[in-house]
């Protein structure tokens, strides 16, 4: 079965490429959604390392989150870029191994 985010993905390129008035993904079969289903893991792929303008937009909301914490200026350095960066690699990193397994029939 594909992950939360395989399915959103796929239903997106799915409802993209057929059109308001198509068949509702929900009642197509595992056969027909494969393709697109195969086609998130690459879209995910691809998104894995953030693009430097979306490192910027994540080292923006870190600050803003935290400037005014007590101990910002020692954690500054570490949390800018470095950490907003691997949660994002994380985070798509396991949707795509999810993915895979249950590609492979492994889930």
């Amino acid at each position: 079965m594909a992950g939360e985010m395989q399915e959103r993905i796929a239903r997106a390129i799915y409802e993209g490429r057929n059109g308001a008035g198509c068949v509702p993904w929900s009642r197509r079969d595992r056969a027909h959604k494969a393709p697109y289903l195969s086609d998130a893991i690459a879209v995910m792929k691809a998104m894995r390392e953030p693009t430097p303008t979306m490192s910027l937009a994540a080292d923006d909301a870190v600050v803003e989150q935290y400037a005014e914490h007590p101990e910002w200026e020692e954690a500054k350095d570490m949390a800018e870029g470095l950490i907003p960066t691997r949660i994002w690699a994380a985070m798509l990193s396991h949707e795509i191994a999810a993915a895979e397994e249950a590609k492979d029939g492994r889930s």
